[in-house]
């Protein structure tokens, strides 16, 4: 359910009003969060001319941004990146040889025409939040209250940031990080010549979450909508920014599929350990930070398959699931270790799920390079599904100020006109009354089709 900050007043969508959290916040500054202003977000290619793998800046060149976890792998995208992903270097396990993404050459047209040829990945490794003294509410709970974290769902993780008293609230002083990264990925294509059809995210732990979260805000036209001149120069309004696929370790969607709002279809996978102690493969309750944070309050989360099964509905797939070959092994700490592959190719516009499931791993998985070389594998067969680019006309009488959403700015020019006739009369009665009132409560939300 989303918030709108009035006058000193945190005003609730159904008309509860309770005082406004006091903290502190940085807005959209990002270096007052510590983060990476766009343009000093760590972007690797290979600038080796004539090698395979080099990025050709005449080609259009998929991006694989990278969302690191709320936790101690190096604290940073570089840090997980270098320490535990090693998704660009070269290696060899001792099963399986992995060329890294600086090496993995893809095709493309160049710009100017002519036969297509080979370029190179564009590999992106931001930063989220890291909170201060002044914002850090739970400090004194351990050092993990100064971590760094993507604001992406109610459970996860801006601990700092939850409304005492709900299991279901983040101020809307946290990080909006969803903007964030869409404005970043505007900065790319400004900066670097991205394939539009092929931008993909790939998250851990929390940075799992991120991706859910980016996935269910994917051409929501009604949560994007502002300036951003560090992102597009010309002053227009950043739109969202088309999202090809996601992919996750140990890391779920929203609890309330009401959360969910993606007018895009989006190709997901989902890898989670049935073994996974910290985020558990049935779900549960956070008790560990959100618990100490506001004691009684742990928040819930979904397991495994309730996130595959979101993202099922949510792409409108029809047929069941293939089981294809395992991955094997997969998590190199463990012996005889696999991970299981159901595979859902029928939803809308080409759009397709995945669900790795690991066997008898942990959350912090030492990965095969039969990992990695699917993985890439798996977002190179999964380009942007065929929509197209633009925004949905819908019919949406209740969104009385045209901004692609009904939310409490509707609200409000409802109320101005109770009890006279004008756009609020919904049903058409001549007067602005409490079933109008009723009909926005029930259309409340992005508009949709």
């Amino acid at each position: 359910m989303k918030t709108h900050l009035a006058a000193g007043i945190l005003v609730l969508p159904f008309g509860v009003a309770v005082p406004a959290l006091g903290e502190e916040t940085c807005g959209y500054d990002w270096s007052c969060w510590n983060m990476f202003p766009y343009d000093e977000v760590p972007v690797w290619t290979n600038d080796d001319p004539g090698t395979p793998g080099a990025y050709d800046p005449e080609v259009p060149s998929p991006v694989l941004i990278y969302l690191h976890s709320n936790g101690p792998y190096g604290d940073s995208g570089v840090g997980e990146e270098e320490f535990w992903l090693r998704l660009w270097p070269e290696s060899f396990d001792g099963y399986e040889y992995y060329p890294g993404l600086r090496n993995w050459p893809v095709t493309g047209v160049p710009d100017d025409g002519g036969p297509p040829r080979e370029t190179g990945w564009i590999y992106v490794l931001p930063n989220g939040a890291q909170d201060t003294p002044a914002t850090a509410t739970c400090a004194d709970i351990g050092g993990w209250a100064y971590w760094r974290y993507w604001n992406a769902t109610p459970n996860c993780c801006a601990y700092n940031w939850f409304v005492p008293g709900s299991y279901t609230e983040v101020s809307d002083k946290a990080p909006d990080h969803a903007t964030y990264i869409n404005n970043l990925i505007r900065y790319l294509k400004l900066n670097y010549n991205v394939d539009e059809n092929r931008v993909y995210i790939y998250g851990y732990s929390n940075g799992g979450y991120m991706c859910h979260r980016l996935a269910c805000e994917n051409g929501n036209y009604g949560f994007y909508g502002s300036p951003d001149p560090e992102a597009d120069p010309s002053g227009d309004i950043v739109p969202p920014q088309p999202i090809a696929a996601v992919a996750t370790y140990a890391g779920v969607t929203f609890m309330n599929p009401q959360n969910c709002n993606g007018v895009w279809p989006t190709n997901v996978l989902h890898t989670h350990d049935i073994a996974d102690q910290a985020c558990l493969y049935d779900g549960g309750l956070d008790t560990d930070f959100a618990g100490k944070c506001y004691p009684g309050l742990p928040r819930p989360y979904p397991g495994a398959l309730a996130t595959v099964s979101s993202w099922i509905f949510m792409n409108r797939t029809v047929g069941d699931a293939t089981m294809l070959d395992p991955i094997v092994p997969f998590d190199l700490a463990v012996p005889y270790s696999m991970a299981q592959v159901l595979d859902w190719p029928g939803g809308r516009n080409g759009a397709r799920v995945q669900h790795w499931r690991g066997l008898f791993g942990s959350h912090g998985a030492t990965f095969a390079n039969n990992y990695r070389n699917r993985l890439v594998e798996w977002f190179l067969d999964n380009p942007r599904p065929d929509y197209e680019i633009a925004p949905v006309e819908v019919s949406c009488p209740t969104d009385l100020d045209s901004d692609g959403v009904t939310d409490g700015t509707d609200l409000g020019l409802l109320f101005t006109g109770w009890g006279s006739t004008g756009p609020g009369d919904l049903d058409a009665s001549g007067t602005v009354d409490g079933a109008d009132f009723g009909l926005m409560l029930l259309a409340w939300g992005p508009c949709t089709d």
